[in-house]
């Protein structure tokens, strides 16, 4: 549970960085957001919220839930990336509730962004935020990516936690239904994709095969993938580093973020070596 202070330190002095904060009568309705945030994620954690942040109108379907997401996204800034294009084509596989959609309009307005989740729950969330900002140039798939096109089953925490659904009962735990799976390879198909976004909770493995399988690797500039390692599930960590290299990708170093600090998960960002790309 946050605390008052913790709330001052981890996300009310960070999100004063934040361009959009740089005006002073900003700032005090930063502070009362956020306490109202701790004040329902402490007496009222069950129910949606919403609220307007970073420039944007956002709902969850609770506190903790938002709170957890903003940190990681908008302040700790995992996504960041760079291109020359002011309309970058973007998909984000694992969009969950869609603060990494918003985190990337705020980058990039005129982003096209495919975003795909497959947690019926998490997606509801998806469209409501897309609407709710009236976001244009944003299509939502509601569908799991995977090596294969079909049906694959999914699963949810026990908890009702909507962050960690997957494919995998090792890290969802509780069976909730089959759901469309779609194959990244299809998108990049498409056309050039300036970025590729993957937090799948351990189905990077399907995708992973999928890309080797069709040869589109290449589709996109750049990576960045949420490496979810497991114990019961394989380790291909170096594996996907080795293949990415091999085929003229390097990678980009990314600042910590407390979601990696105690866990062997990691964010691993790639780019093509003929792109001029740099991570802040």
């Amino acid at each position: 549970m946050i605390h008052f202070f913790s709330l001052l330190k981890e996300f009310y002095y960070p999100a004063l960085q934040h361009g959009f904060y740089s005006k002073q009568h900003r700032k005090a309705g930063l502070f009362l957001t956020l306490l109202y945030l701790l004040f329902r994620a402490k007496f009222s954690n069950e129910r949606e919220v919403t609220v307007r942040l970073f420039g944007f109108e956002i709902t969850a379907n609770s506190p903790q839930t938002l709170l957890r997401l903003i940190k990681e996204i908008f302040l700790e800034q995992v996504y960041l990336f760079q291109t020359t294009n002011p309309s970058p084509r973007i998909i984000d596989g694992g969009a969950n509730i869609g603060i990494s959609v918003l985190y990337f309009k705020s980058l990039y307005p005129k982003a096209h962004i495919t975003a795909i989740e497959p947690n019926p729950t998490a997606f509801f969330y998806l469209e409501k935020n897309i609407a709710l900002n009236a976001l244009s140039d944003v299509e939502a798939v509601p569908a799991c990516l995977s090596d294969l096109k079909g049906k694959e089953r999914f699963y949810v925490s026990p908890s009702g936690d909507i962050i960690n659904g997957s494919l995998y009962p090792e890290i969802g735990i509780s069976y909730l239904q089959e759901v469309e799976s779609v194959c990244l390879s299809d998108y990049l198909a498409e056309g050039e994709v300036n970025l590729v976004k993957l937090d799948v909770e351990g189905a990077e493995r399907q995708v992973y095969q999928d890309l080797k399988m069709s040869g589109n690797l290449a589709q996109s500039q750049q990576y960045l993938i949420e490496y979810h390692a497991v114990e019961g599930l394989p380790d291909i960590d170096s594996e996907m580093v080795d293949y990415f290299e091999q085929h003229g990708f390097y990678s980009l170093s990314k600042k910590s973020s407390s979601s990696y600090m105690d866990s062997q998960n990691r964010l691993l960002h790639f780019a093509q070596q003929e792109r001029v790309v740099s991570a802040l």
